[in-house]
């Protein structure tokens, strides 16, 4: 089981977020979103997104780090590789770590299959 986080693993291109946007499908949450599509690579990717709209700098990466360490360490959970987009939504501030490891999972499981 490999948990490390390799850069082709991430998803940074303007063009790529734009194509999972336009041909993705969404899992709406209460904390987050989920758009997601299936890959061809073999293996999955995460791009994550969260508006100045949630909060300062500080708050923003928090955030962008605990989606990257979550992803890390449930990838080999996905039944399929996807590129995946989380977004955050401004209730995630009402979070803690273990209570968003419950709400990624939940929205592993209503990934088809």
């Amino acid at each position: 089981m490999d948990e490390s986080l390799r850069p082709t693993e991430r998803i940074r291109k303007r063009t790529e977020f734009a194509e999972l946007y336009k041909k993705g499908r969404r899992i709406r949450g209460r904390y987050f979103h989920l758009v997601f599509q299936p890959n061809e690579l073999g293996f999955p990717r995460l791009g994550v997104v969260v508006s100045k709209r949630v909060g300062k700098a500080n708050v923003r990466n928090r955030i962008k780090r605990w989606f990257r360490e979550v992803f890390r360490r449930h990838k080999d959970c996905l039944a399929r590789p996807v590129d995946m987009v989380l977004i955050a939504q401004r209730e995630i501030l009402e979070l803690d770590w273990k209570a968003l490891l419950k709400e990624f999972r939940e929205m592993l499981d209503r990934l088809p299959e």
